[in-house]
C-alpha cells in the first residue's frame, strides 16, 4: 500500500497540527453535508416519485422555523470556522 508518497509530510513548525486539524473538520463538515445531501434526495426520489394515476399535489406553503433553521446552522458553522481560522491567522502572524 506504500506508494512513497505520504499522505501527510511531517509538521514542521508547531502550528501545522492546527492548520491539520482545521483542514479536517472542514472536510469533515463539507462530507457529512454533503452525504445529508445526497440521502435527502435519495429518500425523497423514492417517496415521492410520480406514480401512475395519481393527480397533482396541493401546494406547499412553507415553514418559518423551518428556513430559520436551515438558515442558522450553516451560519453557527461558518462562524465557527471563520473565528478559528482568524485565531490561527493571528498566532501565525
Amino acid at each position: 500500500m506504500s506508494s512513497g508518497i505520504p499522505l501527510f509530510i511531517e509538521q514542521g513548525p508547531t502550528l501545522a497540527s492546527g492548520v491539520d486539524s482545521l483542514y479536517f473538520f472542514i472536510t469533515a463538515v463539507t462530507a457529512l453535508f454533503a452525504l445529508l445531501v445526497v440521502v435527502f434526495v435519495v429518500v425523497f426520489a423514492v417517496k415521492y416519485q410520480d406514480r401512475p394515476g395519481e393527480g397533482a399535489g396541493e401546494p406547499i406553503h412553507g415553514s418559518i422555523p423551518l428556513e430559520i433553521g436551515w438558515a442558522i446552522v450553516p451560519l453557527f458553522v461558518t462562524v465557527a470556522i471563520f473565528v478559528w481560522a482568524t485565531a490561527m491567522f493571528f498566532d501565525m502572524v
